[in-house]
């Protein structure tokens, strides 16, 4: 075998060379590939790249080669809605119970941060994360020296008390850019109290206009009772910048001393007076039962929209003057409540919304229309004691049945069963309304608003169907369809 090996290189050295190189490159090219291999394994299990646990969630569209290629440190990614995900998601009762999930580690990683030292500033990336749920996943670091333990803030950002989370999502906001000098700004805290079966009320906070500028914005209080016989009744008065203060840290506003929104413990406090109607409720949110804050945006259109409250409670009084001139005052005690809040631009726009509940779950849908936004299709919300059921993105809502009627000389098609369905997902909800508003908006088209109550039925696979009960708005027009999904509203 030697001297046939000896006797080829001698005949043929340049073909012998040229595999010899060949085979070798083949080989180095494997042990290059082994070696990468081995390295992404390791960085996979390193707890200083990927924060512990056995699990990382990173952002929509974010693959695992770009984390083998750099690590999580290395991609300044983040996670829009990251305390929801990780109080009523990831730390559910339903991801502990239902998902086996032990603790979930949020990571703040590659931050840009400024330090000063010695009068020198200097750049620096600076990471985080809360010492208690790190240790949990395993990622506890190696401490040499100090203490390491979570702080207030960190006990605050994944298990806040009731008044803090509501402090943390329902403040009101100070319009910026473009916002601050459109009259049409708006926000307002939003309660619906159910008094019996055939009888609740509406009952609105409201701050707007150009905020900041002295005379050109103020509140308003906004009362809407439904009486026995189908009957709505809207009273309202204005107020002026100078008694109006509200809080971007917390969820209090006082429009004046007759018209007050406290949140105490986990509770809200309301006054209101207002020609002859006298409230005074405490309403107590459901724990959990919260959809967080959102935000669209654009050239034309800021919208913004949180519910502290699809399901809650009131106790209290109220006091509500009478055709005949008396008032009736009556005591409260468990009754249904909702609690939103909203705020942005709000010119032309309309909105497709619903909320429905009952003893187990709340169910919520809605999306906003108006111009210089996207259009961003309908999301239906499901959530239990146990947190998020889910998220759902349905196709249009169906008007499967309408009745005409006739208001203020115009003919409209009513829809009194609706229906819209997430194919993809299985879940389907069917809407019958048996109680309705109608308000003209006033448009040069002709715009109408309907408010509804009814029953939302909800069908997903593998479960008995729900049954909620609810209230539910959408918008027609004068020629009886549906308002267009690029036309605005009220």
């Amino acid at each position: 075998m030697n001297n046939l090996v000896l006797a080829e290189l001698r005949h043929r050295p340049a073909r012998a060379a040229f595999l010899l190189i060949g085979y070798a490159f083949g080989v180095a090219v494997m042990v290059v590939l082994l070696a990468v291999g081995e390295a992404m394994l390791s960085q996979a299990r390193d707890q200083e790249l990927l924060g512990g646990g056995d699990l990382i969630v990173v952002p929509a569209g974010i693959s695992p080669e770009m984390l083998k290629a750099g690590g999580a440190t290395s991609l300044f990614l983040g996670i829009d809605q990251a305390r929801f995900i990780q109080r009523q998601i990831l730390e559910s009762p339903r991801g502990r119970e239902q998902f086996g999930i032990s603790a979930a580690s949020p990571l703040l990683d590659g931050r840009i941060v400024r330090v000063r030292r010695g009068g020198n500033t200097l750049q620096a990336l600076a990471s985080g994360d809360i010492p208690s749920r790190a240790e949990a996943v395993g990622a506890r670091p190696n401490l040499l020296t100090g203490r390491w333990a979570d702080s207030e803030a960190d006990r605050r950002w994944a298990q806040p008390s009731q008044s803090e989370l509501f402090d943390e999502i329902d403040s009101f906001h100070v319009p910026t850019g473009a916002s601050a000098a459109d009259s049409t700004w708006a926000e307002w805290h939003y309660f619906n109290v159910v008094l019996d079966s055939e009888r609740w009320i509406y009952l609105t906070y409201s701050v707007g206009g150009r905020i900041g500028t002295p005379g050109e914005w103020g509140g308003r209080l906004l009362l809407t009772t439904r009486d026995p016989e189908g009957g709505h009744r809207s009273i309202s008065r204005n107020v002026t910048e100078s008694t109006i203060s509200f809080d971007t840290t917390s969820a209090d506003v006082a429009l004046d001393a007759d018209a007050t929104v406290r949140q105490v413990d986990g509770s809200y406090h309301l006054i209101a007076r207002i020609d002859g109607a006298e409230i005074d409720l405490r309403i107590d949110p459901r724990p959990g039962r919260y959809f967080p804050p959102a935000q669209l945006g654009g050239a034309e259109l800021e919208s913004g929209y949180v519910v502290p409250a699809l399901a809650a409670t009131a106790e209290g009084t109220v006091c509500l003057p009478t055709p005949g001139g008396r008032t009736r005052c009556e005591t409260l005690r468990g009754a249904r409540a909702y609690h939103d809040h909203n705020w942005g631009v709000w010119r032309d726009v309309s909105w497709e919304w619903g909320s429905a509940s009952d003893e187990s779950t709340s169910l919520l849908y809605g999306v906003v229309r108006g111009e210089g936004v996207e259009e961003q299709g309908l999301f239906a919300y499901l959530v239990d004691d146990d947190g998020v059921v889910g998220l759902f993105r349905p196709g249009p809502i169906e008007f499967l049945q309408t009745s005409r009627v006739q208001h203020q000389g115009a003919a409209l098609d009513v829809p009194t069963r609706m229906r819209f369905e997430d194919a993809r997902r299985g879940v389907s909800v069917e809407i019958v309304t048996d109680a309705r508003q109608i308000t003209d908006m006033g448009r040069e088209q002709a715009r109408y608003f309907l408010q509804m109550r009814g029953v939302a039925m909800v069908t997903r696979p593998g479960s008995d169907p729900l049954v909620l009960s609810g209230f539910f708005e959408t918008y027609v027009d004068a020629t009886g369809g549906p308002v267009s999904s690029r036309e605005g509203g009220g």
